[in-house]
């Protein structure tokens, strides 16, 4: 599956490539419901840090190395338009 571009709408203008790892924990992640998931994984953390700065998910730091991430409504629309419910 090819990398994906995803232009937002509203007040941001940042254009983000989004691969299908980041689609999968956008998926994963909507799965986990307003709860979130608790990541402590490095390398997952980096990826969904990047995501966080598109505003796709947010991060609230549990203790530790130990970060819970929700998704966004802006990570939410983008799996609609990528048809990935």
């Amino acid at each position: 599956m090819a990398a994906r571009r995803f232009r937002p709408t509203g007040l941001s203008n940042i254009r983000m490539t989004l691969s299908p790892q980041d689609l999968h924990l956008l998926k994963e992640l909507k799965a986990a419901g307003e709860r979130g998931r608790a990541i402590q994984a490095p390398h997952i953390r980096v990826v969904l840090d990047r995501l966080a700065r598109g505003g796709f998910v947010v991060g609230r730091p549990m203790g530790g190395e130990l970060v819970n991430y929700r998704i966004t409504q802006r990570g939410q629309i983008v799996l609609v338009e990528h048809d990935l419910k």
